[in-house]
């Protein structure tokens, strides 16, 4: 199992792979473990931010990815990450547990979990749970030995694709408004609307343009127009959903690649426009298409959002107009 759990590890450096791997082997590797759950722990923020769920007859769940747990309402969960040692143990049968712990444990059907630090350089970096659906009864100490030798073994995987991440992040990044560059937002369109095609959903495409930018230039200079560049994109992320994500195509030229669309297009177009106003003084056209047919490609999507960005700027700026 330790073999079998390095070379999962080993397939990939991103991140969310490297965290299903490891929640996915931890899961087969006791019988009595119903779900894994990794978190990453935040201490600026003094918060859990859930990095992978496995359950055993389901997979992996996209739903809670990115999902935020304060610890103030876990204090147990604290003392172990703060400790960077042991293990924790909660069952339901325990007549001290908080009554809103025992709440949640209620709705995601837990009977009794053990949760454990992943330790890197001494410090933790997150924690791991794992969770019994059928059983409060006491886990073995055997049980507890192993989950700490495969929780010590993964750790490193941990960091070294959350560095790997960081890095990536920093070499996707448009230097200037934090959002994608062109590269990126192209491959990451291509993805999603690879997963799209897979599991049968939508993904729009909005393309945001500044009305007359050239003037902002050429009348207050580059810094006001940088300043100005910083603002939109600052209110595109605004207007997101958490699973949304914006870049910037080149220039004063913005994108937004909404996954799994299920929101009203003309409504978050009129928010667009108007956010755009109100934070950073200046008028936009938008375009928006959406990849409704299989093997449809990043760039027919954009170009297709793009030829409705120039309907908007020629039935007179400030508007936006959705391809048929």
């Amino acid at each position: 199992m330790l073999h079998r759990v390095a070379v999962a590890l080993s397939q990939s450096l991103a991140f969310s792979d490297v965290m299903d791997a490891l929640a996915r082997e931890l899961v087969h590797a006791i019988d009595r473990v119903s779900e894994c759950t990794i978190t990453i722990w935040h201490p600026d923020r003094d918060v859990l931010e859930v990095a992978s769920v496995y359950v055993r007859d389901a997979g992996a769940s996209e739903d809670d990815r990115g999902d935020i747990y304060l610890l103030d309402d876990y204090p147990a969960s604290r003392v172990v990450l703060r400790a960077a040692d042991g293990y924790g143990v909660q069952r339901m049968t325990d007549p001290n547990i908080a009554p809103s712990v025992r709440e949640k444990l209620i709705e995601w059907g837990w009977r009794t979990w053990i949760e454990l630090p992943l330790v890197v350089n001494g410090s933790s970096v997150g924690l791991i749970e794992m969770a019994d659906y059928t059983s409060a009864r006491r886990w073995s100490q055997r049980d507890i030995d192993f989950c700490r030798t495969l929780a010590a073994q993964a750790a490193m995987a941990v960091r070294n694709a959350q560095l790997y991440e960081d890095l990536r992040n920093r070499v996707d990044k448009d230097s200037l408004t934090g959002v994608l560059n062109h590269r990126a937002f192209y491959e990451r369109l291509e993805q999603e609307l690879a997963r799209a095609g897979r599991a049968g959903t939508h993904v729009a495409v909005i393309v945001v343009d500044l009305d007359d930018f050239k003037s902002l230039n050429d009348t207050r200079g580059h810094a006001a127009g940088d300043t100005a560049l910083r603002q939109v994109a600052a209110a595109i992320r605004s207007t997101c959903r958490a699973v949304d994500i914006p870049g910037r195509l080149g220039g004063d030229e913005f994108a937004l690649i909404l996954p799994d669309v299920d929101t009203d297009l003309d409504a978050l177009a009129a928010r667009l426009l108007e956010a755009i106003t109100a934070q950073a003084g200046q008028h936009a056209s938008v375009g928006i298409a959406v990849a409704r047919e299989p093997g449809a490609s990043a760039d027919r999507t954009v170009a297709r959002a793009d030829r409705s960005l120039l309907e908007a700027k020629a039935a007179g700026k400030h508007t936006y107009r959705v391809a048929a």
